[in-house]
Parts: C-alpha cells; sequence; structure tokens
C-alpha cells in the first residue's frame, strides 16, 4: 500500500504532533529532502507555506536570515572549541618539553664532553664550549669512529659512542646561548633536587678531569709550531694547540685545551707581554704548580 501524499503544511504538522507525544521514530522514513527541511523549520519554530509536495520550503526574508545568523553562530562555537583544543594541546606539548628538558641538558653536555661544574667555573663559558665543539667535531669524526669502533685496545676513559655532525651543531647551539643555557641548567637543577638527575647509569663515564699547568711546563714542536702534551687515556699528543689558539684568549690568562680521545681538559696558564720586552717570545710563562683535579 502506498503511503499517502500530504502537503508541506501537513507534513509539518505531523512531524510536530509526533515529537510532542515522543512518537517521532515511528513516522516512515522519506528520501526525500522536503522532509528534513519541514522537520528543521519546525524545530526552529520557522513558518511553513506551499502545497505541493515537491514546492521548495520558502519562508519571510528575516527568517533566511535567522537561519544564516544560526549557521554562522554555531560555526563560530566549532571553531572556539578548536581553538580551545589546539590550545590545551600546545599546553601538553609544552609540559612534555618541560619534563625532557633534564634529558636534554644532560645529551648535550654529553656531545661536548662537558659538565657543568667545568662550565661553571670557566669566567668565559662561550669560549670553552666553542673549543669543546671543535673537539667534539675531531673526535667524532667518521674515519676516526670507524677506527675507533675496529681497534680493540681502546682505553677505559674514552667514550665509546659517536654522535652526528647534526647532533653536535644542535648541542651547540642551545649551549653557546646565555639564556638557553640558563634556563636548561635551572630545569636540570631541578629535576636533581626532584631526584631525577640520579638514575642515569652512564653518567660516570662522562665526568671531565681538569689540570692546570703552566704553559713553560708544556714541550714545543718548532716544525708544527704547537705545543703538546700527553694524556692519560694514552694518547702522547692528546692536547695540541698554537700560538693562534693563545691569541685568542690572550687577554685571559689561560685557555682550555681538551684531549682529542677523551673527556679531560688541560687548562694552561699564560701571561701576554709587549713586543719590546726582554723576554723571550711573544708569551711569558708563568711559574704555577700542576694541581690534578679527579
Amino acid at each position: 500500500m502506498q503511503d499517502p501524499v500530504y502537503s508541506n503544511r501537513r507534513q509539518a504538522q505531523l512531524v510536530k504532533m509526533a515529537r510532542e507525544h515522543g512518537v517521532e521514530h515511528l513516522l516512515p522514513e522519506s528520501k526525500k529532502g522536503t522532509a528534513y527541511r519541514l522537520a528543521y523549520r519546525v524545530e526552529h519554530g520557522l513558518r511553513v507555506k506551499g502545497t505541493g509536495v515537491g514546492q521548495s520550503v520558502k519562508g519571510h526574508i528575516h527568517e533566511r536570515h535567522m537561519i544564516a545568523k544560526y549557521v554562522s553562530a554555531l560555526l563560530s562555537e566549532i571553531a572556539m572549541e578548536d581553538c580551545q583544543t589546539n590550545s590545551k594541546d600546545r599546553m601538553e606539548a609544552r609540559r612534555k618539553a618541560m619534563l625532557e628538558m633534564p634529558k636534554l641538558i644532560k645529551t648535550w653536555k654529553r656531545v661536548l664532553n662537558l659538565t657543568q661544574s667545568l662550565v661553571d667555573s670557566h669566567h668565559n663559558p662561550s669560549t670553552l664550549i666553542k673549543r669543546a665543539y671543535h673537539r667534539a667535531l675531531l673526535q667524532n669524526h667518521p674515519d676516526k669512529a670507524s677506527r675507533s669502533r675496529a681497534s680493540s685496545s681502546s682505553s677505559s676513559l674514552s667514550s665509546s659512542t659517536f654522535y652526528s655532525v647534526d647532533q653536535i651543531t644542535a648541542a651547540y647551539t642551545v649551549l653557546s646561548s646565555p639564556r638557553d643555557r640558563a634556563a636548561y641548567d635551572a630545569s636540570a637543577r631541578l629535576s636533581q633536587q626532584h631526584g631525577g638527575g640520579q638514575d642515569d647509569p652512564t653518567s660516570a663515564q662522562f665526568r671531565t678531569g681538569v689540570e692546570n699547568v703552566d704553559l713553560d711546563d708544556l714541550p714545543f714542536d718548532e716544525g708544527k709550531d704547537v705545543w703538546y702534551r700527553s694524556c692519560r687515556c694514552g694518547n702522547d699528543r692528546g692536547y695540541v694547540f698554537g700560538e693562534d689558539d693563545l691569541e685568542e684568549v690572550g687577554g685571559e690568562g689561560e685557555l682550555m685545551v681538551g684531549c682529542l680521545d677523551c673527556s679531560l681538559w688541560l687548562n694552561v696558564h699564560f701571561a701576554q707581554v709587549d713586543d719590546n720586552d726582554d723576554t723571550a717570545g711573544t708569551y711569558r710563562r708563568l711559574a704555577l704548580l700542576c694541581n690534578q683535579v679527579p
């Protein structure tokens, strides 16, 4: 039996009565767009007119404007919800980043073979970090890394981990910025206060030693115009530097030199003199005692 055909007004009345009595689900389903438009107008209290089933639902112009305003308000509400969701996502991302900061600062200090005490004790951390950056590039050169992996008699002080150029550059970028370094150091100290800095089993491998020496105590290679010194890791010329390195920090009176094979450092003390001074050479050696710091 075919369903009776009603006018738009009659269809609207039937939909309204069904909703009032809670039996809307008993109405026959229709694939016609007219039935859904009628239901929408009844739901929002808009006027329905027309006599033909196929006739489009129309209303006054102010009613059509009301629909546009309703849609605009609905879209604004959806956009606001999305904005709040994105804001929560950003806050969660920042929170996770703050929690991961102590782990990142360990990685950055480890890549450059630096410790917090060494950076704090140096009067010019920027120069120290720059030299550590150059040394890390030499230590992690692909040729040197392959030879170190192939060697079976490596020293216990040598690091078995090799880093890429991107990792070394990222470490230098963060640590060379005073603002970023201060922020991450503060986060690392906060983590240590909560016991977060004691669960790294490999941190003992990166305890950097510092040895203070007088420039006059170091041998000089006249063929290469460099000073050198052997290191405890076994490298006969682990510490190598030239006069250009001394001139770079001439006004500071000391030069931090890192070993080419391990995480140890050499603090060379010297003094720069005028050219008309009777002392031979550009730099006068200071009589300092060697003080080994484990």
